[in-house]
């Protein structure tokens, strides 16, 4: 486990043995802490987070937990059932991608629990369901979900749609903001960060189910991270049966996928926010197997 950076006084006492980390109670008021869990992968994904979400709740007091919920049923999209496992093992908030609307339920979902997102730059008509309004006991914190161009079919620009999305009288009155930015490119999720940059808490990169060594926190106190990485097996093909995809490269015949069964991780980070200014103080990459 990796402190990217600290703040003045330490707020993570870190043991090495099973990276775990010890966290004293945070003084309610002053101190917000996300924890976000990478894209949630099949049942394996859902299967790993209901094991050690509890505990990691317990171990770290997050104030809210986030997870990428777009491909946790089959590996498209979220059913009602995949959703009603993550809510019951403590995620408060799901953000998506480009998968999302892989299921058709998840319409009424995002209708029934504004926590359901999906990428607000897909289509007008999904716009509202791009960000929603958290209430916490330290304050509100907005949560916003945004989707990259490059790659991806049928999406309005993200650059334009974040300028509209801090325009909005009930975003701007929040201190602490995130952002979800699910994106292919790693230039193109560094020139998000480059126009956020101290506008927005923490902008977090998904979508590549690979985790990035570059987290951070700016000098205007944003943090990031170009991806997260993917809560699924590991040892498989970003989520996928490695026999099956491997068939696929090698004939370029499409055989369907399959999600990979196995040992599944979770990738997560947890970034520390002032509650006073919004300004992160720390992000931790965590990596947990069991």
């Amino acid at each position: 486990m990796t402190v990217v950076r600290s703040a003045s006084t330490a707020l993570y006492a870190l043991a090495l043995e099973g990276q775990r980390f010890c966290c004293p109670r945070l003084q309610q008021g002053l101190v917000v802490r996300l924890l976000f869990i990478g894209d949630v992968f099949g049942r394996p994904g859902r299967t790993i987070v209901q094991r050690l979400l509890p505990q990691l709740k317990a171990e770290l007091r997050p104030t809210v937990v986030v997870a990428n919920a777009e491909n946790a049923t089959h590996g498209t999209g979220m059913t009602r059932s995949a959703f009603e496992e993550l809510s019951t093992a403590g995620v408060d908030i799901f953000t998506g991608g480009n998968h999302t609307l892989g299921k058709p339920e998840i319409l009424d979902l995002m209708q029934e629990h504004p926590s359901v997102l999906c990428p607000g730059n897909v289509s007008p008509a999904i716009r509202r369901h791009g960000f929603v309004i958290w209430q916490t006991p330290d304050g509100p914190i907005a949560v916003v979900n945004v989707m990259g161009q490059y790659c991806m079919n049928g999406v309005d620009n993200p650059f334009r749609y974040m300028e509209e999305i801090l325009c909005e009288p009930e975003i701007g009155a929040v201190r602490v903001k995130i952002v979800d930015f699910h994106a292919e490119a790693t230039a193109e999720k560094a020139v998000m960060l480059r126009l956020l940059d101290g506008r927005m808490s923490a902008v977090l990169g998904t979508h590549t189910h690979v985790p990035t060594a570059d987290a951070r926190v700016t000098a205007a106190g944003t943090a990031f991270i170009t991806d997260v990485g993917m809560t699924g097996v590991r040892s498989s093909i970003i989520g996928l049966d490695p026999e099956v995809m491997m068939r696929r490269f090698e004939t370029g015949i499409m055989y369907a996928p399959r999600v990979a069964e196995g040992d599944a991780t979770l990738m997560a980070v947890v970034v520390d926010i002032d509650a006073s200014t919004g300004s992160s103080t720390s992000i931790t990459l965590l990596q947990r197997d069991h």
